[in-house]
């Protein structure tokens, strides 16, 4: 299942051949270089992962549903979202947040059935005072490129492949594998001029695209905040919203 924006840049993409193609008109007498097509969709897939490390990116995120069955507290996770990079949020019926709690926490507070959940290692802990119900589990993808069609992939592999950041902001894939063939050559100049210029633009991609992600609370709040049941918007007096 492709990440939930894919749809708003996968008509507009550069696909790998593409990608190659660019990093060979970057070089100087490519046609004369010992780098083949598929190092340089290594180094392609290096520069993806680099930039996925860097931030959780808009563009990999998607969802998964669960369902949670009463009394049953801890799912394998891998089952669910085998591409989990980091969790978002965890909803009941699009309304109810339910709150990422450490491990610790978990085990400690499960008894008394608060709506909470915990991640340990490949497990997912779900408590709920609702019983049984089919939940929304919002993550970001460690899964950077899609096919033609529009499914997601760990990589680039296939021609036609494409990543799935967007397109504007492609170039600094191109950047980051030309930097690295220069270092191979020994140009090492020119590798630091393209290194440069794609730390530069994962900068400025860190600095427009928004992201979010759920971090464990390791001190709860009130009881009620987290037993209550009745829908409460977020708003200025309240940035948690519903618990």
């Amino acid at each position: 299942m492709p990440p939930d924006e894919t749809a708003n840049y996968k008509n507009n993409y550069m696909d790998l051949s593409q990608l190659q193609t660019n990093v060979n008109y970057r070089r100087r007498e490519s046609n004369q270089s010992f780098i083949s097509n598929d190092e340089i969709t290594y180094y392609l897939n290096e520069g993806l992962r680099m930039v996925a490390m860097e931030y959780d990116w808009d563009w990999t995120k998607t969802s998964a549903s669960i369902s949670h069955i009463a009394d049953t507290t801890s799912y394998t996770l891998s089952a669910y979202a085998p591409d989990l990079d980091e969790p978002i949020d965890l909803f009941y019926a699009n309304n109810y947040n339910i709150e990422r709690v450490t491990p610790e926490n978990f085990r400690r507070l499960s008894a008394n059935d608060f709506n909470m959940y915990a991640i340990e290692a490949d497990i997912l802990y779900i408590s709920t005072s609702f019983g049984s119900a089919n939940l929304d589990f919002h993550y970001y993808s460690n899964w950077t490129a899609q096919t033609s069609g529009g499914y997601a992939l760990s990589g680039l592999s296939a021609s036609t492949d494409s990543p799935l950041m967007p397109l504007k902001y492609q170039d600094c894939l191109v950047d980051y594998a030309v930097s690295r063939c220069y270092q191979k050559e020994g140009m090492l100049d020119d590798y630091q001029i393209a290194y440069n210029d794609f730390k530069n633009k994962l900068s400025k991609m860190t600095a427009t695209l928004p992201s979010r992600k759920a971090t464990a609370l390791k001190r709860f709040r009130h009881i009620n905040e987290l037993t209550t049941n009745q829908y409460i918007p977020q708003g200025k007096d309240n940035i948690f919203g519903n618990l």
